[in-house]
């Protein structure tokens, strides 16, 4: 009796671990071995960033799917941060075969991940998903009314020397304080993405600290296709940058650039429509977005009877 119950057991847990719902973070192919050189994007995988882990709830699991590379001489992984330091209650751990493997989030780990970031590295394996448990998964942020709040042409580089910098007495400033009141996404849209890190942060000051994510760097792993990424405000940083009106920095490194801020997708779309211009008669003359006349189109947003325009 002991033994069936025993087996019953087994066979009732075995059920709602392989059925209970998860939902997929992250989904693809990357292959990880920290034994390729500095700089291959294959060295490790951190395709979860600073403010993904913030969001995370203490206790929350966290389900990685690893595919054995057959042919590999060993097979290891480790949770760890940007300077190879494993995080709170992680080890180095040799696997076989197909693996799915749980990371629990505790306060450490969201602490130490907020501090220096978050990576996967290892040998001998790809990573396929990621997925976490849908009890302790956050309903996500809806967006704002769309709204373009800024559009221009700035490099960004360096960790400060090329950077976008607002504050009340630059132009466009109210148009950031008019809609974002709390808690909110942005989307920007961007070029030149291949390799770039980027920072929302304060103005540089008392409250440089209060950025987003709290204490450290974006990867902009969540790019997508349109070359938009999304990023989600904290109402605490809203506060400060934009109701008490300190600033806001956008900073960052890898020559990447911003092309225009919008509260939605939808309203970046809708605005900065691609095309080349080829003014006729009628309309040969447009004005730049600072009200400037243009004789002939240039590089950058144009007003060209009423409509918006970016010019390559």
């Amino acid at each position: 009796m002991k033994k069936l119950l025993t087996m019953l057991t087994l066979s009732i847990c075995s059920f709602i671990s392989l059925n209970a719902a998860e939902t997929t973070l992250w989904e693809g192919d990357h292959n990880v071995s920290w034994e390729l050189p500095e700089g291959d994007p294959n060295k490790e995988w951190k395709e979860l960033g600073q403010a993904d882990f913030a969001s995370f709830e203490v206790g929350q699991q966290l389900y990685f799917y690893f595919q054995s590379v057959t042919d590999a001489e060993y097979h290891q992984y480790q949770f760890d941060n940007w300077s190879w330091e494993l995080l709170p209650g992680q080890e180095k751990t040799d696997m076989t075969g197909d693996t799915k493997v749980t990371l629990e989030i505790t306060q450490e780990i969201k602490d130490a991940i907020a501090k220096n970031g978050f990576a996967l590295h290892g040998h001998g394996f790809h990573v396929v998903k990621v997925t976490t448990n849908d009890e302790n998964t956050k309903e996500e942020l809806p967006d704002l009314s769309p709204a373009l709040l800024w559009t221009g042409d700035i490099t960004i580089d360096g960790w400060g020397a090329q950077s976008l910098v607002l504050t009340t007495e630059s132009e466009g400033f109210d148009t950031f304080t008019e809609h974002l009141t709390t808690a909110c996404n942005l989307y920007f849209l961007l070029e030149n993405t291949s390799s770039c890190d980027f920072r929302i942060a304060g103005q540089w000051g008392d409250w440089a600290t209060t950025s987003y994510p709290s204490d450290g760097y974006n990867h902009m792993q969540a790019i997508d296709a349109d070359n938009v990424v999304k990023v989600t405000l904290t109402e605490d940083f809203i506060t400060q940058a934009f109701i008490n009106k300190g600033g806001i920095s956008f900073w960052g490194n890898g020559g990447f650039k911003i092309k225009a801020i919008a509260t939605t997708k939808e309203a970046l779309d809708q605005t900065t429509t691609i095309k080349t211009l080829q003014p006729s008669v009628s309309e040969k003359n447009g004005h730049l977005l600072n009200g400037i006349r243009a004789s002939k189109p240039t590089n950058g947003f144009h007003i060209l009877d009423g409509k918006k325009y970016y010019v390559r």
